[in-house]
């Protein structure tokens, strides 16, 4: 198993604090793997996929969100097709050039789905929000776990309501065996 940059739950939330009203009311000492299932066994499946989006280093949420969408049932259309180029040339080559154009790409997008949430994702993982390299400003911390989290509740949202959260709950396993090998 993989070390993982936070020993509880509660870690994650302090590092989060958008998320403190969210897991109101968990037991927050827990370690993030048994979180995850207590929260799984409560029938939480959508906060334990947002609790992962935040958990998982941020390279490694955007991955799980670009793999979610390459395996989803739904070929993606054009448009679609290259926003995710855009996220997948980001994790070949994390380089400054490749996550300014997914964060153009995902800024541009006017249907603003689930596959421009992966590019703003991929463009809020570091560097600056700003186009002017003379007044740089860092993204805040959460912006990426934020859109990984609503690119898949948007992937989610184009299921039949049957399957919404058995579709959920095999995101969190994908993102938990994610975490257990360490990405990539």
């Amino acid at each position: 198993m993989k070390h993982l940059r936070f020993s509880t739950a509660r870690q994650v939330i302090e590092a989060f604090p958008n998320l403190d009203g969210e897991f109101s009311g968990y037991d927050l000492d827990l370690e993030p793997f048994a979180f995850i299932d207590a929260l799984l066994a409560q029938g939480g499946a959508r906060k334990a996929m947002a609790f992962c989006a935040f958990l998982l280093p941020r390279r490694e949420a955007v991955q799980w969100l670009s793999l979610a969408l390459r395996q989803r049932h739904q070929p993606p259309n054009a448009a679609e097709t290259s926003l995710l180029r855009l996220v997948e040339d980001w994790l070949k080559k994390p380089i400054e050039f490749t996550r300014r154009a997914a964060l153009d790409a995902g800024m541009d997008d006017p249907d603003k789905g689930a596959f421009a949430w992966a590019a703003l994702a991929a463009g809020w993982s570091g560097g600056s929000l700003s186009p002017n390299p003379e007044h740089p400003v860092p993204p805040p911390p959460h912006l990426t776990g934020h859109a990984v989290n609503v690119g898949l509740t948007l992937l989610v949202a184009g299921l039949p309501l049957a399957k919404q959260v058995d579709g959920m709950e095999d995101l969190v396993g994908d993102a938990v065996a994610l975490l257990r090998r360490g990405g990539s």
